[in-house]
């Protein structure tokens, strides 16, 4: 059996680990309805990002994740 650090089997998920540059940009509101297509989009990709994660982590105490931590949202312009 190959030891992978919990940080590894994230980063594999999709998920985007702590330091990422992404991370600290700073978000900005949806413009719905002119918008939503963009934030369906990302919104799936929450579900998504929860399910592959969901199916290899078990957390006892429930699971959060935020768009940054997939690579997607609406930034600053």
């Amino acid at each position: 059996m190959i030891d992978v650090r919990p940080s590894q089997l994230m980063r594999d998920l999709g998920v985007v680990q702590h330091g990422a540059g992404i991370l600290a940009e700073p978000a900005r509101d949806f413009d719905l309805p002119a918008e939503h297509d963009e934030a369906e989009g990302i919104t799936h990709g929450l579900f998504a990002a929860m399910e592959r994660i969901g199916q290899v982590h078990l957390f006892e105490k429930g699971m959060g994740i935020a768009a940054p931590q997939i690579g997607a949202g609406p930034w600053t312009q």
